[in-house]
């Protein structure tokens, strides 16, 4: 059986109207376009519905039956398309983050009460992510915008990005009891060193850097927040971003160790795919170049 949803339309319109000129200009069409869709809904019924012979025209028996299931079958297409409606307002505007790992606990805040131009409040799904599958993220649609830090490949096309932040990678140390640093890179003797892992983004930038000072490692992770912990816990240096480490450098459980030239600098963009985004991943991504985080 296949029956049209307009045609319901018409049966239901014609049923209370009780007349074919008036349902039909109701409908929108002419009068015999009308009435042959309401014969071709009786044909695929196999029963009349309407009898013609009286005026004002009557429903059938089989007419007054069905009239109680196309007027439910037409409230609950209505119901769920206005509940499809919604669900898609709500989707436009959730947006998909994919944050390297040290960016997005930082970023959390940052990003906090994005509102779009309608007043409308943004929804951001921040996940951590892994910088070097950030390309692969991207390209299989798993997020909107991805927060990262700079990558050659995501700055040509079929991707667009933007630049949001800076940063530096610190050198540092737990302090004594006295507020000196445990660790110092001008020691004679080898350093322990709280190290990343070397194919790591954070491990490649500091390689220039570590190659020639007297480093042993003693723990390696690609995890900021892990070397972050054995850091505090005055097992060895490390190299942390500033902005993850805010907190620890005001109250002196870490210190800076080491020189101006011992420090890294790094930027973290905002990347997408090239393609236009649903209303809420536009607006998230305008927003971003508001922030001027540095």
């Amino acid at each position: 059986m296949n029956i049209e949803s307009k045609w319901l339309e018409d049966f239901l319109t014609l049923s209370h109207t009780k007349s074919f000129s008036q349902a039909a200009k109701l409908r929108h069409i002419t009068q015999p376009a009308f009435s042959r869709r309401i014969k071709a809904l009786e044909d695929a019924l196999g029963a009349a519905l309407i009898d013609r012979e009286n005026l004002p025209i009557t429903l059938t028996p089989s007419g007054k039956i069905f009239h109680i299931t196309a007027r439910n079958l037409v409230n609950q297409m209505n119901t769920s398309v206005s509940m499809l409606e919604e669900l898609s307002v709500q989707q436009n505007y959730s947006v998909k983050v994919a944050a390297a790992h040290s960016l997005a606990s930082f970023l959390t805040l940052q990003l906090a009460n994005f509102q779009t131009q309608d007043e409308r409040d943004i929804v951001l799904n921040l996940e951590a992510i892994d910088v070097d599958k950030a390309t692969e993220a991207l390209e299989q649609g798993e997020c909107d915008l991805l927060i990262a830090f700079d990558n050659e490949r995501l700055k040509l096309p079929p991707f667009s990005h933007q630049k949001i932040g800076n940063a530096k990678l610190l050198p540092v140390s737990a302090c004594d009891e006295q507020g000196k640093a445990l660790y110092n890179l001008e020691s004679a003797a080898p350093i322990p060193h709280l190290a990343y892992s070397l194919d790591s983004y954070m491990g490649r930038q500091l390689e220039p850097i570590i190659s020639g000072a007297k480093l042993k490692k003693v723990f390696v992770s690609s995890m900021t927040e892990l070397l972050k912990v054995h850091a505090v816990a005055g097992n060895g240096i490390a190299w942390l971003p500033d902005y993850v480490i805010s907190n620890e450098l005001k109250n002196n459980t870490l210190v800076v160790v080491g020189n101006e030239h011992h420090c890294v600098p790094i930027t973290y963009y905002a990347y997408r795919y090239h393609a236009a985004l649903h209303p809420g991943g536009e607006s998230a991504w305008n927003k971003l170049t508001e922030l001027n985080i540095t």
